[in-house]
């Protein structure tokens, strides 16, 4: 019978991700004399937006960040590097560390797991040599790794500009930035610009990044449409028109970028309720007083919840951090409030910046307008015609489009699809769909071994033959 690697001592606060909302709630939480216990996926902390801080870096980060981290790292806040999460048993979280099953006990979990790139789907996107741009950035703060040869970035959102001036800044520029803000996008987008004047930082932010590229003298093609990805075995290059041309690059790497959505998959398999937002079109989680999740025992911090970016993430994570302490009767409710309440006003007030930011990078490659050839669903090979298909033979929510076409049913359990599949559905019914709700998951929260599946049972009443 497998043993556990470890049972772990139970902890006051068990906060899932290391990045800007997992740093700032751990430091708050300690602050007020709760133990805490951080388990992350990744060697080292950060997260996406400041992944490679704690190394010798090669790219710059915000202000804050470094700040931040040094805070994390001088605290005595228990860390788990390597652990992924995969189940929750009561009070109690199963996690994975270098394939061994450890057990977790905690009074309260935050769950602070950041965000994950928005599916693209297009012709050819499935071909080897195509990546995120998300993934370049990666490599990038990480591991200090850039492409070699030539290669495009795609897309649309400000990572899209932003990794593209940090590749630069190492001297491994893009041919060129493939740009899908559709024409007009800026003017409708300026009916919320009053919000920006609760941010001035986020308005600065972005102008200074248009500049930059202007003067890097980048290629850019704009207003870009019908993508397409070139080759037959591998990634070839790019086709697309921009301004009424046809253009098409011969790239060995096509990087591909439609903006960011709450990695809500460890939160959904938890059993937290979610709801379709028609903005920002994507899910995002069901919460009362900002943080807490529909599960009781459950807080959610930073874009695990939605998206907001990384110095909105850092207040999510104190609030989460101060009402679990007012929770657990570590701060009185007077304190509490009069804690929360500074961060809660700027909350509010730098959220209304973010309603431009989404206005104008609203998705632009999403499946409702891909080929009918174009592979929705990876792991059950699904294409967008199936879809369709399944939708003009009655088929009018998320759940009876998944039942028709299996469509979310593989190991990723709809990770890399659901967005898709909701995309196509709202294009083709609009106003008579009828169930927007995010379909189910199942526990392991990831692919696991069935050696990890049969340790986390050990001592639970289970025997080898039921485990």
């Amino acid at each position: 019978m497998p043993e556990f690697a470890r049972v772990d001592p139970a902890t006051d606060v068990a906060i899932i991700g290391a990045g800007p909302a997992g740093m700032a709630a751990a430091i708050e939480a300690r602050r007020h004399g709760l133990g805490v216990t951080v388990l992350d996926d990744q060697p080292a902390i950060g997260g996406q937006i400041l992944r490679g801080i704690t190394h010798t870096r090669r790219v710059s980060y915000e202000a804050w960040g470094q700040p931040l981290a040094t805070a994390f790292q001088q605290s005595d806040v228990e860390h788990v590097r390597g652990a992924s999460v995969w189940a929750r048993d009561g009070d109690t979280l199963v996690y994975g560390v270098e394939g061994q099953t450890c057990r977790l006990q905690a009074g309260a979990v935050i769950l602070a797991t950041g965000s994950m790139e928005r599916p693209v789907v297009l012709p050819g996107h499935t071909l080897p040599g195509v990546v995120t741009v998300g993934a370049l950035q990666a490599l990038l703060k990480g591991s200090a790794a850039v492409p070699s040869g030539r290669f495009v970035l795609a897309g649309n959102g400000p990572l899209l500009l932003l990794t593209a001036l940090q590749l630069l800044e190492v001297g491994a520029p893009p041919m060129a930035i493939v740009d899908t803000t559709p024409r007009g996008r800026f003017l409708s987008s300026l009916r919320h610009a009053p919000g920006l004047l609760g941010d001035p930082a986020l308005a600065m932010s972005g102008i200074k990044l248009l500049a930059r590229i202007r003067a890097a003298r980048i290629p850019v093609f704009r207003h870009a449409t019908d993508l397409r990805v070139l080759g037959i075995d591998r990634a070839e290059g790019l086709a697309f028109r921009s301004k009424g041309r046809e253009h098409q690059l011969d790239a060995s790497l096509v990087a591909l970028h439609d903006g960011v959505v709450p990695n809500d998959q460890l939160a959904v398999s938890f059993g937290c309720a979610s709801h379709w937002n028609a903005e920002t079109q994507c899910y995002a989680m069901t919460t009362t007083d900002e943080v807490r999740a529909s599960v009781p025992g459950i807080w959610l911090a930073g874009d695990a919840a939605a998206i907001s970016g990384g110095y909105l993430a850092t207040l999510t994570g104190k609030l989460a951090a101060l009402d679990i302490a007012r929770e657990l009767g570590a701060v009185t409710t007077e304190a509490h409030a009069e804690a929360v309440a500074p961060l809660l006003a700027e909350r509010r007030r730098r959220l209304r910046a973010r309603r431009f930011v989404d206005a104008l990078y609203a998705p632009t490659l999403s499946a409702a307008k891909a080929d009918g050839a174009a592979l929705l669903c990876r792991c059950e090979e699904v294409p967008v015609s199936r879809i369709r298909a399944a939708i003009a033979q009655g088929a009018t929510g998320t759940r009876q489009v998944k039942a028709a076409t299996r469509c979310g049913m593989g190991p990723c359990q709809g990770r890399q699809c659901t967005l898709s599949l909701v995309s196509v559905l709202a294009e083709e019914l609009g106003a008579a769909v009828t169930d927007f709700s995010r379909p189910s998951l199942r526990t392991p929260g990831r692919p696991i071994t069935v050696a990890e599946l049969a340790a986390s049972h050990t001592g639970q009443g289970h025997t080898g033959s039921d485990a």
